[in-house]
């Protein structure tokens, strides 16, 4: 109980800082993951997850009126069930992979809560400018104060049932998965990090990031490799 409270604190202060305030990039997936494995019992198993999905995520930002997927909830759901694997079946390749292609429809489910609490920001804002309007004083500090709060409320609801899944699915779904479905996992490991690649490799300028994105990639999987051997 007292680590779901933990994490459900520190999740809530990670979707503030996706768009509502800091933005000192505290929700990334390296970071969240890696602080959430550290919080079910293991730090390693959480960066590992954490690292892959920073790879797949690391151009989908929160910029403008652009939605994308939710990597901080991905990354709340792999690194509690990345941790938790570890502690208990192992996180063999089998299960790495299932956890990060299972984080992905984790991220698509944040996206829609993310549409709807900027619906109902966009309310807020409207319902400020009308009692500006009408002379009240205090309508924009009242109106941030429910933007943020909003934000952070429905954070700590997101966190508590990514986490909560992630625990789930290592405790009951993967133990359910036979030795052909480990393989079938297993070999499609390799393909997700690349994945991620190639996003990162699309938006950059190939004529002058080419160096530093072959030396990024060799460090990731040399990252990849490290982890794997510390757990």
């Amino acid at each position: 109980m007292w680590r779901f409270l933990l994490v459900a604190a520190f999740g809530g202060i990670c979707y503030l800082d996706r768009t509502a305030a800091f933005q000192v990039m505290l929700h990334r997936p390296l970071v969240v993951a890696s602080v959430v494995g550290a919080i079910f019992g293991n730090l390693a198993a959480g960066a590992q997850v954490g690292a892959v999905l920073e790879l797949l995520y690391i151009v989908r930002l929160p910029v403008g009126a652009s939605v994308p997927p939710d990597d901080t909830g991905a990354a709340v759901f792999g690194g509690a069930a990345a941790a938790t694997a570890s502690s208990s079946i192992g996180l063999d390749p089998g299960n790495f992979a299932a956890i990060l292609l299972l984080s992905v429809l984790c991220a698509e489910i944040g996206k829609v809560a993310d549409r709807f609490v900027r619906r109902m920001n966009g309310r807020i804002a409207h319902l400020t400018v009308d009692l500006l309007e009408k002379g009240d004083s205090l309508a924009v500090e009242h109106g941030m104060r429910a933007g943020i709060t909003l934000f952070g409320v429905i954070g700590v609801v997101l966190t508590l049932l990514f986490s909560g899944l992630g625990v789930s699915m290592a405790r009951f779904l993967l133990t359910r998965f036979g030795p052909e479905s480990h393989i079938q996992f297993a070999a499609m490991l390799p393909a997700i990090p690349l994945l991620g690649a190639a996003s990162v490799f699309s938006c950059s300028r190939t004529d002058r990031t080419s160096p530093v994105f072959y030396l990024t990639m060799g460090c990731v999987f040399a990252a990849m490799f490290f982890f794997r051997w510390l757990v």
